[in-house]
């Protein structure tokens, strides 16, 4: 089997940090973001948004939880049920709120979240969801279906990355890049669209590492055949799945 050469794409620092731990690893990864976040106006509402009463608190990534944490600054977190999608989710929310946070047992996204027992019986339950600016809609429209009363706070929003594409294939290539961590559909649609059109063929020659079945599926949709999938998106899964 060839030796695994990865391409991190996830937004800074969190691509370094993790090129960084592969590395000491003997695993060959180089760090590339394609986006990057930035403060919405929502950010400085935090402390007027999280007074309320939520009977259910929900982070859907890392950032919302430090833009959250940040713009409450110093303020305490509300005392309430904390949910994250994912581990390395959990741990920071976790550490900002000091309370117990419930994740997925196995899939790690917002389906995971939904087959949760917790979520099943909602009626008039106030939810907060934690989140940048866009992504899917399923989990809000899921649970006002099962009758919360949903609101956001978005404190984050993605934007892109100015990025030269024939430079980077040249390095790319050069490096021996055979494979790509994606952590979301945003990311992998990122991906393609910095890519020139004479090196596609390329690209969906490498193998897609992602945390979710959805990522993997709009992959193979897109042109890829080789895709994994990963345990999940903290820096510890990662490593350790690719040290085994």
């Amino acid at each position: 089997m060839a030796e695994v050469r990865l391409l991190v794409t996830r937004f800074a620092p969190h691509a370094q940090r993790l090129t960084e731990l592969l590395n000491k690893q003997g695993i060959f990864a180089i760090a590339q973001p394609l986006l990057a976040v930035q403060k919405t106006d929502e950010f400085d509402n935090a402390d007027r948004v999280l007074a309320k009463h939520y009977d259910y608190i929900i982070a859907v990534s890392p950032n919302a939880v430090d833009y959250t944490d940040q713009a409450l600054a110093g303020i305490n977190w509300p005392q309430s049920n904390y949910l994250a999608v994912g581990k390395g989710t959990q741990t920071k929310l976790k550490s900002a709120t000091g309370q117990n946070v419930t994740i997925p047992e196995r899939c790690f996204d917002s389906e995971g979240l939904l087959d949760l027992p917790a979520l099943s019986d909602l009626q008039d339950k106030h939810i907060l969801i934690l989140r940048g600016v866009g992504g899917r809609e399923l989990l809000c429209d899921t649970l006002t279906k099962r009758g919360a009363i949903v609101n956001y706070y978005q404190p984050y929003q993605r934007v892109v990355i100015e990025l030269s594409g024939s430079d980077l294939i040249r390095e790319w290539q050069r490096k021996e890049i055979n494979g790509a961590i994606i952590s979301s559909i945003e990311l992998l649609e990122r991906l393609i669209a910095v890519v020139p059109l004479s090196a596609q063929t390329w690209l969906k020659s490498l193998t897609v590492y992602a945390p979710s079945l959805r990522i993997t599926e709009q992959a193979k949709r897109w042109g890829w055949s080789d895709v994994q999938i990963l345990p999940g998106m903290s820096d510890e899964q990662i490593v350790d799945y690719f040290k085994d």
